[in-house]
């Protein structure tokens, strides 16, 4: 008797293992999507698109980090009812298996809802993307400091390279083999940003300095 209830706790642990491996799948791919939804749009303010930033797949989680850092409020209580809603339709579509109306009726409901999921996420990055874009450009772009770009012989025009000596630009990021930076006007806020590629080849130096705030 003992053996035979052993074997039905085993079969009732290893039956819980899909439902929580599904889980975390979706978790993990509901992350992805709010942080990818929320790089795109963010550097769209700057006129950047994400191939150019070539900017590694995990970063699209830490991206992520800061779309729940910033709805939290709403987003932690919502997230758990959807995700036990999930696990209830999963458990549901296993216990119903040999019921073919109730068996699709479930199964048919789980797209809709992973659908909508993935909705919220996408449009949860963009309102933040957009929210901490208007705070930067509110706020002169604190986040970002004063670069000094020191580039080789005959680069760019004479004009361009004292511009880019002067410290005016401010960096935004960096990848493996550029440096993007623009250069906003503090009596123009509301002014569209323009982002200068300045390739590695084309610098000999570069010096970030303990400024943040705009020339003009």
């Amino acid at each position: 008797m003992k053996q035979k209830r052993k074997q039905d706790n085993d079969k009732t642990d290893k039956n819980g293992f899909p439902e929580l491996a599904s889980l975390m799948i979706v978790l993990f791919a509901v992350l992805y999507t709010s942080g990818w939804s929320f790089a795109y749009h963010y550097f769209g303010y700057f006129n950047v698109g994400l191939s150019a930033l070539e900017l590694p797949k995990e970063e699209f989680f830490i991206f992520s980090y800061w779309v729940i850092e910033d709805n939290a409020v709403i987003l932690i209580p919502c997230g758990l009812f959807v995700f036990l809603l999930i696990w209830c339709l999963l458990y549901l579509i296993k216990k119903f298996s040999n019921n073919n109306i109730m068996y699709y009726l479930f199964l048919l409901s789980l797209p809709v809802i992973l659908l909508l999921l993935f909705g919220m996420s996408y449009r949860l990055g963009t309102y933040t993307a957009e929210k901490r874009w208007i705070a930067q450009k509110n706020a002169d772009y604190p986040a970002y400091p004063c670069i000094e770009i020191f580039q080789t012989p005959g680069a760019s025009p004479k004009e361009l390279n004292k511009s880019l000596q002067s410290g005016c630009y401010r960096q935004l990021i960096q990848n493996k083999d550029k440096v993007f930076v623009f250069k906003p006007i503090k009596s123009v806020p509301q002014a569209n940003i323009s982002t200068l590629v300045v390739h590695f080849s084309q610098i000999h130096s570069m010096r970030l300095l303990p400024v943040y705030n705009s020339c003009d």
